[in-house]
């Protein structure tokens, strides 16, 4: 039996993203609707063969005492090349800070 094994191939970071990242709004409340997203691009230092699967963790989060900690963390587009995180909240949360940690697995 002969089967073609493909290498394995990981990845991992932390990228922190909050109020210098272009185009944040997390930590304003909402003028129209509830939700807020963010997004920071994330390259790979090294291609993958194919699209690999992201795993995201939340490591750390800077929130406003007064109002209720709702956030998301997602990995969106991903590609061979990298992908994209997107932070989101809603209602009147304000968020100033989200560090995430992410690890890439594929070939």
């Amino acid at each position: 039996m002969n089967a073609s094994v493909q290498p394995f191939n990981f990845l991992a970071g932390r990228e922190v993203l909050g109020t210098s990242l272009d185009g944040w709004t997390l930590d304003q409340l909402p003028t129209e609707g509830s939700d807020r997203v963010a997004r920071l691009q994330v390259a790979f230092s090294r291609p993958f063969a194919s699209a690999p699967l992201v795993q995201l963790g939340l490591t750390g989060f800077d929130i406003s005492e007064r109002d209720c900690a709702r956030l998301t963390v997602t990995a969106e587009n991903v590609t061979a090349q990298g992908f994209e995180i997107a932070v989101g909240t809603w209602f009147n949360t304000r968020v100033w800070r989200v560090e995430v940690s992410w690890l890439a697995l594929g070939a």
